[in-house]
């Protein structure tokens, strides 16, 4: 005997999700059931319809057996009929709209009925007396039934409102539930099980964001900080997530068959000799290093030769580049080749030129100034004398990246077809060496507080992550050439056990929105950056003027122009405490151009320091330097320096710099910034 049970999802609990980065999530559902000795039918009916069929497991059976597992996803319209269904209640809510419409009608059609037959009443009918009595009755009537019409009239506006509230909600679900699990049990006797329905699903995503909480005391910027480790949720599977217990997951998930990467084989063989053409490469590899033999040389030979050029040709043969060879023919260096695909090797090269002039110049240039090609290919390439160099000397063998070049290292060899080998892209020969770095991506889990409700309408939904308690370190920032405005920069140092992924963070600084800005991977320990906004009560002054003295000059003198250049900052502390980390950026003109002559003059240690190093002016603690290098910008190859100061409170401090500019006097010279 087979025990049935029809089941739908929705009606029982999701015990837990996780959320991948692979927009997919994995979903447990638990099923409580009353199993019966033998065979046991169970149709699982409202699952999501974005379910991966494959993936569905099932446990928690206890002593009982898994007979069979079937999932597919067919759209069952039997579920739109069920009572609670959206369209369902929509249609309920229609029939009885349609009620009221019908009722409301009637009362009008009763009242128009006795509005004619007063009309057909006259004296000869009716006497006075009579006419008063039907006239009150006629009103009473007419209020009864105003009443009920502005009655029914209500009741239509609520189910028109609940129709479209209805219509709205199933509207915003987004995905459907068309999926259903067959599964069949064995059990040998009667038990109580809590089955386990564990499947992947996709349409999910998800992205962290967080929020910086900083405040302050008695006016002065705390150090402790609050850190919302957040996170915001979307997902359109078609089964709405209540109450569960959430995770979400660095991992890519995915449904792909892994396995163990092979190891293929990587043989290094020629490149090519010349530019590739739009049908292939055309090659003129060394037979002296050819690893084939007699193939390479079958292959050439199956070569088409294009038609010999009676222009470039002799019946006593030419060199590579159309020197005087001897009979017979001659080699790139005058030796004699008897062999007879030689002149092959010189009419396809012949033929290539014509095709390609220009390329094959700049080839030719490239290999004069490197004296040779990559992996032994040919050499020095000038029209000399059969016998004799470049350089009018005979020359030994030349060297190749693996040896020496013997006299036959001209016999041309061609590739293999395209089957023997598979083309491994990568730089041109002799390119500069290139580091390739790989890494383990590294998984990481973070748990949902709470209990958390996700619907499916593909909204973002955020969830608390954690709260973190941080120290930071409060600093003042100013660049008052941009703008003249002191701003709270915030370093924080991750010392919880979280891994900060990439996202924005919102700065809130004393309740108050205050910035978004962003960070990149933090893992613990390392440190991060926000600004908290900019300080009213720090007040910056910028003054920047020049001074040009230009140079007569003589009739064997330049003209010149020399202008000296001086900024004057101030900062002026208006809080009731000191300013212990104060930086002040600013930057100073450089140029390429040779005939333009730039000299520090203040602050002089400034010359000698070195980027990212700071020089002690012997001031109370003032320091001057380059900024430090950031991604190989800036520094003092940009002109960018800094200074780094304290300011009592209410106090105000005066820094100044100097440069003088000496360019030619007949050419205007601006400055300019760039990118």
């Amino acid at each position: 005997m087979t025990a049935s049970f029809s089941l739908k999802a929705s009606d029982h609990p999701i015990k837990s999700v996780t959320v991948f980065k692979s927009s997919k999530a994995e979903v447990v559902r638990t099923f409580e059931l009353d199993l019966q000795q033998g065979q046991n039918k169970i149709e699982i009916k409202g699952l999501p319809g974005s379910i991966d069929t494959h993936s569905v497991r099932v446990s928690g059976l206890g002593d009982a057996r898994l007979f069979d597992v079937v999932c597919a996803v067919k759209p069952d319209k039997t579920e739109d009929y069920a009572p609670e269904s959206s369209l369902e209640v929509i249609r309920t809510l229609q029939a009885k709209r349609q009620r009221l419409e019908t009722e409301k009608s009637i009362r009008e059609q009763q009242s128009e009925l006795l509005v004619q037959y007063a009309q057909t009443l006259t004296g000869e009918h009716v006497n006075p007396t009579d006419m008063g009595q039907f006239l009150e009755n006629f009103l009473a009537q007419e209020h009864q039934k105003l009443e009920a019409i502005t009655q029914l009239q209500e009741q239509i506006i609520q189910l028109d409102r609940q129709i479209t509230a209805e219509t709205d909600k199933r509207s915003a679900k987004q995905g459907v539930a068309s999926a259903f699990v067959e599964i069949v049990l064995v059990a040998d006797e009667e038990s109580i099980v809590n089955l386990k329905l564990t499947y992947i699903v996709s349409n999910v995503h998800w992205t962290p964001t967080y929020e910086l909480h900083a405040t302050t005391e008695n006016g002065k910027p705390s150090s402790a900080v609050n850190f919302h480790y957040r996170a915001r949720v979307t997902q359109s599977t078609g089964e709405d997530w209540n109450n569960t217990t959430l995770t979400l997951s660095t991992i890519t998930s995915d449904t792909f068959i892994k396995r163990i990467p092979k190891l293929r084989t990587i043989q290094l063989r020629e490149g090519p000799l010349f530019p590739p053409t739009k049908g292939g490469f055309l090659k003129f590899p060394n037979t002296n290093a050819n690893l084939f033999n007699n193939k390479q040389a079958a292959h050439f030979n199956s070569v088409p030769l294009p038609p010999p050029n009676p222009f470039t040709t002799s019946s006593t043969g030419g060199g590579l580049f159309g020197g005087q060879a001897q009979p017979g023919g001659a080699a790139i260096f005058g030796n004699a080749m008897p062999q007879p695909p030689q002149m092959q090797h010189q009419q396809l090269q012949q033929h290539y030129q014509q095709q390609q002039p220009q390329q094959f110049q700049q080839q030719q240039q490239q290999q004069l100034q490197h004296g040779a090609i990559s992996f032994g290919a040919l050499g020095q390439q000038q029209q000399a004398p059969a016998g004799a160099t470049s350089f009018g000397q005979a020359q030994a063998p030349a060297p190749t990246l693996f040896g020496f070049q013997g006299s036959s290292s001209t016999v041309p060899a061609v590739p293999l077809p395209e089957d023997d080998f598979e083309e491994i892209s990568g730089p041109e020969p002799i390119a500069e060496p290139a580091t390739v770095i790989s890494e383990t991506p590294i998984a990481v889990s973070f748990s949902v507080q709470g209990e958390s409700t996700i619907p499916s309408d593909g909204i973002d939904h955020q969830v608390s992550v954690a709260v973190l308690s941080f120290t930071a370190k409060i600093s003042y920032i100013t660049i008052p050439r941009v703008d003249p405005r002191a701003f709270l920069q915030c370093e924080v140092k991750n010392t919880s056990e979280y891994r900060l992924l990439p996202g924005p963070v919102t700065v809130i600084f004393d309740d108050s929105y205050v910035s978004k800005t962003a960070i990149h991977d933090v893992n613990t320990g390392d440190n991060f950056e926000c600004t908290l906004g900019d300080d009213p009560s720090t007040k910056i002054t910028y003054v920047r003027t020049h001074k040009t003295a230009k140079s007569t000059g003589g009739a064997y003198s330049e003209v010149t122009n020399t202008t000296t250049y001086t900024t004057k900052i101030s900062v002026h502390n208006k809080h009731q405490f000191d300013i212990a980390d104060l930086t002040v950026r600013d930057v100073i003109p450089t140029c390429e151009d040779k005939r333009a002559k730039i000299v520090l003059k203040k602050p002089v240690e400034l010359a000698d320091t070195k980027d990212g190093e700071m020089a002690d002016l012997k001031n109370d603690g003032l320091k001057v330097g380059w900024e430090s290098l950031v991604d190989g910008k800036g520094g003092e190859k940009e002109g960018k320096y800094e200074w780094k100061w304290k300011v009592g409170k209410g106090a105000k401090i005066h820094l100044e710099s100097e440069w003088e500019v000496k360019v030619p006097g007949e050419v205007a010279w601006v400055e300019a910034y760039t990118l």
